[in-house]
């Protein structure tokens, strides 16, 4: 029974192979005086370059889109004058909890395929130079393959039906997608 768990484990932990080169963050520019209602964040751009969507959860469950230059008064708008704060965390922080942020995702905001978005994350605190990464939600696809063999089918006869059925569903994957560069409040306030 003991080798059949651990076959198991190693089964799952070969079965799934993230996508994170295929998400890539990268810094644009921190917040300036002309920026409308937005200070002391970095301004970045994610882009999607896999075949599928990807769940970013808002921060604060609520739609943070917002414009980040005024508009009107005979000034066009900008290509990129729009961004959404989501869910993201900095080197130096622990881990976010794969189940506690599906749990905070109640706004949540899709990334199409071969597509970019705009992004804007707090600095860290004055005199810090760290790394943020942004969270993604890889939805489930279906039942593991390991457990739709022979090997697989005859450990969860043995097994009780709710842990096989557990076994057998994917929990959504978190990725975290490492902005390009250190980021930094004292460097962010020199460029105002």
């Amino acid at each position: 029974m003991t080798a059949l768990v651990v076959l198991a484990a190693c089964a799952l932990l070969l079965t799934h192979r993230s996508q994170v080169r295929s998400l890539s963050l990268i810094f644009e520019r921190y917040s300036t005086k002309s920026d409308f209602s937005v200070q002391d964040v970095a301004f970045l751009w994610l882009t999607n370059s896999a075949d599928r969507t990807y769940f970013l959860a808002m921060t604060g469950g609520t739609n943070t889109f917002m414009p980040d230059t005024l508009t009107g008064l005979g000034r066009s708008k900008p290509q990129s004058s729009e961004s959404y704060m989501v869910s993201s965390e900095f080197s130096d922080q622990k881990p976010i909890d794969v189940m506690d942020l599906v749990q905070q995702a109640t706004q949540c905001l899709a990334l199409a395929p071969h597509s970019a978005i705009r992004l804007r994350v707090a600095l860290p605190l004055r005199g810090q130079k760290q790394r943020v990464a942004v969270l993604c939600l890889e939805p489930p696809t279906g039942t593991r393959p390991f457990w739709t063999n022979r090997l697989g089918g005859s450990i969860l006869g043995v097994l009780p039906r709710s842990v096989g059925k557990k076994l057998m569903q994917r929990q959504p994957v978190v990725l975290r997608v490492w902005c390009d560069r250190e980021l930094s409040l004292d460097e962010g306030l020199a460029k105002k």
